[in-house]
């Protein structure tokens, strides 16, 4: 619900860009972001493949489908998220969006960040009987 004014207030401030406009899709700064979207992507898919091979079950409704039918399609919708980060980020660099470029990785790391907080508070972890 908040997201939308926050949208509108970066997309308004496209007007005021500090970025060069001329700026390559690949710099840096997009680099080091993809790169910690990737690490977290992978956090995720970890300890969510631990704990719906323990009995956990997957609380994120887009990807109960796809997480709870084992682990390729887990990879696929861990894979595809990361993809479509690239991909909406891509469009829009290319529309002179870039601003709203660096906040998408940003928002959707920080919907993995509290994925991954969730899972490990809630692991579902069976006890092993030491003999």
């Amino acid at each position: 619900m908040l997201a939308m004014p926050l949208l509108c207030g970066i997309a308004r401030a496209q007007d005021l860009a500090d970025i060069h406009p001329g700026h390559r899709f690949w710099d840096t700064t997009n680099k080091a972001l993809f790169l910690s979207h990737a690490a977290l992507e992978m956090v995720d898919f970890g300890i969510t493949h631990r704990n719906l091979s323990n009995g956990g079950r997957e609380m994120d409704s887009m990807a109960t489908a796809l997480c709870q039918s084992g682990t390729a399609e887990q990879a696929a919708f861990f894979g595809g998220r990361m993809a479509g980060v690239v991909a909406i980020s891509y469009v829009l660099h290319r529309t002179g969006h870039h601003r709203l470029e660096r906040v998408a990785p940003l928002s959707v790391s920080g919907d993995s960040t509290y994925g991954v907080a969730y899972s490990f508070t809630h692991q579902n972890v069976k006890k092993r009987r030491v003999p």
